[in-house]
């Protein structure tokens, strides 16, 4: 082996006599000792003589204690010494063999060559200490010239390749441990076997899978490991839908067997693949287990969008919006019209109609159905915060915008704005609408640059705008761009043969929700719902039929079960008292739902103030207290 450029050369001489180191220098280093003086030697080394040695580079030390700190200094210089000649006895001080000692317990590499002048002793009865003859010769005095040279030489060649060997196999250990590291990290159970069947090797997921270490799979024969496979694993009986679900999956579909009675089902994937050597012989294979149950709630949950999806078009379809009577057959007419275009519509009607699911009707069949639906009550924004609510505020715009809002407009982006109320908006707010309606574009309070917005508009109202227009406290300008389609849902009292149906729907589905069997309603009950003018409208109605549904027993919905507003005999005439609270409490609630929760109109009804409301509200626990 040739003594390569860039190892280590350096070699350590421990003597406590002058004329050994002197010797070295001349053998190791012939082309650099001084021959000024030793022509004749020089005369008898050829050209071939002299190239025959690298240049070493020597170190001296003349005691046991000057050799260790040298080999120390190596260390820690990460310029270790590679071979050291030591002597054996080097009075005063510590031996070679003490030397030899301190220098293994800081350098355990360094190739050490005892030098000795017994000449009826082995190195074992000199040195008595069978660690220490690890990497260890010894040469007896006096030695030969070409023997100093051949072993320094194949002793710094043999430190030399066992450090380049180590190094690679620090390398290879890193190399796996990352490979380990990747294959544990996929998730994936995988395993390698050989061409018998065998496991070669298996990461912690598959080690899992089985409940059994790498160590133990290994030891297990072709057939004890095909039983532990079959005995885990199972073939699952898939429901059409999941069979669809996983139709191009990448393998087979198996079940882990489990005695857990969690309902989750452990399905895999399993998939095979063979392994090539460098000439595309077949070695052996690698086995994998994807644990699918990610994949499959995944499934699921795409199925329990697209279910609710269809759930609220079919919920806000025109066939959602029940009624049979020839009014209501006429706003189904336009509300199909308002879809098929981008046209600002304007919903007309009394509380409680219907107007909002009008809107989300007329949304959820148009082209903007994938995008938001925004509904903003205008009437319940204070009007020092609408303005913010509607288009948004940079930090900083006024004192508390402590971070930058989104408004409603900015929300809708791609999809429709709902505007309720809008006959409630004060005038500097309308000017500003009127302003987004025809240039399509918004800036937020405090900004400065203006923001282009995709918007569709509905506005509804339970006023007469066109009385508001003539006394100035609605725009005429605003009123003619949001009236561009006008609708109008006519109130309950004047489509009385759709109670009858509302009452059914609303029937069904109250009791599906409470998990009761209602089947039907008696005909006095049916008889009272038709004949009452119901002031608060379809909402009022829905209401009435929830409350009978929470207090009937039986199959069929008695006049019992309804609200003493539409059944005065609901209230026993026996001489029970009710008591003042629940009566002020159930006047409460009737206010409420007849004024669409409407705090200002309810107090206006009942002739008390607002703050009353509030307090009775949190008195009977009608709302969260804060």
């Amino acid at each position: 082996m040739q003594f390569r450029s860039g190892w280590n050369n350096r070699v350590l001489i421990v003597d406590d006599q002058e004329e050994i180191h002197d010797d070295f220098e001349e053998i190791l280093n012939p082309s650099l000792s001084d021959t000024s003086t030793d022509e004749l030697a020089k005369s008898f080394l050829s050209e071939e003589d002299e190239n025959f040695l690298p240049e070493f580079e020597l170190f001296h030390a003349r005691s046991g204690e000057e050799a260790y700190e040298i080999v120390k200094a190596g260390v820690e210089s990460n310029r270790p010494i590679a071979v050291a000649h030591i002597d054996v006895r080097m009075p005063p001080g510590i031996d070679g063999i003490e030397t030899t000692r301190k220098i293994r317990q800081i350098e355990k590499d360094i190739e050490i060559v005892i030098m000795t002048a017994y000449t009826d002793k082995s190195l074992s009865e000199i040195v008595r200490d069978m660690e220490l003859l690890h990497k260890l010769l010894y040469i007896r005095k006096p030695f030969a010239r070409e023997e100093i040279q051949q072993i320094t030489l194949s002793l710094a060649e043999k430190w030399n390749v066992e450090q380049e060997l180590g190094e690679k196999r620090r390398q290879l250990t890193h190399s796996n441990q990352r490979l380990e590291a990747v294959l544990d990290s996929t998730g994936d159970a995988i395993g390698m076997f050989d061409v018998t069947g065998r496991l070669l090797f298996a990461n912690q997921w598959y080690e899992g899978l089985f409940d059994l270490s790498e160590d133990e799979l290994k030891q297990m024969s072709a057939e004890e490991l095909r039983a532990c496979v079959n005995e885990r694993f199972q073939i699952p009986d898939l429901r059409d839908s999941e069979k669809s679900s996983f139709s191009e999956s990448r393998g087979d579909i198996v079940e882990a067997v489990t005695e857990s009675r969690n309902p989750k089902r452990n399905l895999f994937y399993q998939s095979e693949a063979p392994v090539h050597d460098s000439r595309r012989k077949i070695i052996g294979k690698i086995i994998v287990y994807r644990d699918m149950s990610k994949e499959l709630e995944i499934e699921q949950m795409r199925a329990e969008v697209i279910r609710l999806r269809t759930e609220l078009e079919t919920a806000y379809s025109y066939n959602g919006i029940v009624g049979k009577s020839n009014k209501i057959q006429e706003v189904f007419a336009l509300m199909q019209q308002a879809a098929e275009s981008n046209i600002t519509v304007l919903i007309r009607g009394e509380s409680g109609t219907g107007k909002e699911l009008a809107a989300k009707s007329i949304h959820f069949n148009s082209r903007r159905k994938n995008g938001p639906f925004v509904a903003v009550d205008c009437a319940a924004i204070p009007e020092t915060l609408i303005e913010s609510e509607l288009f948004g505020h940079e930090r900083g715009a006024f004192t508390g915008a402590s971070t930058r809002r989104i408004g409603k407009f900015e929300s809708a982006n791609g999809g429709t704005i709902f505007l309720d109320e809008i006959g409630e908006m004060q005038p500097t707010l309308q000017a500003k609408l009127l302003r987004v309606l025809q240039e399509r574009e918004i800036q937020r309070v405090g900004g400065t640059t203006t923001i282009g917005i995709d918007i569709r508009v509905i506005a509804a109202t339970n006023k007469d705008l066109e009385a508001a227009v003539s006394t100035g406290a609605f725009r005429e300008d605003l009123f003619y761009r949001i009236a561009a389609f006008p609708m109008e849902i006519p109130p309950l009292r004047d489509r009385s043969e759709d109670v009858a149906l509302l009452a059914e729907h609303f029937l069904k589905e109250h009791a599906a929700n409470m998990g009761k069997f209602i089947g039907e309603i008696s005909n006095e009950a049916l008889q009272l719902l038709i004949s009452h003018d119901w002031p608060g409208n379809v909402r009022e109605l829905e209401n009435a039929m929830e409350r009978a549904v929470l207090m009937e027993k039986t199959a069929v919905l008695q006049t019992t079960s309804l609200p003493t507003r539409i059944n005065p005999k609901t209230v026993s005439p026996q001489t029970e008292i009710i008591p003042l609270e629940e009566v002020e409490k159930q006047s409460l609630i009737h206010a409420l739902e007849i004024t669409d929760n409407s705090i200002t109109k309810a107090a206006n009804a009942l002739g008390i103030s607002r703050a009353t409301i509030h307090r009775k509200l949190k008195q009977y626990r009608l709302i969260a207290e804060n």
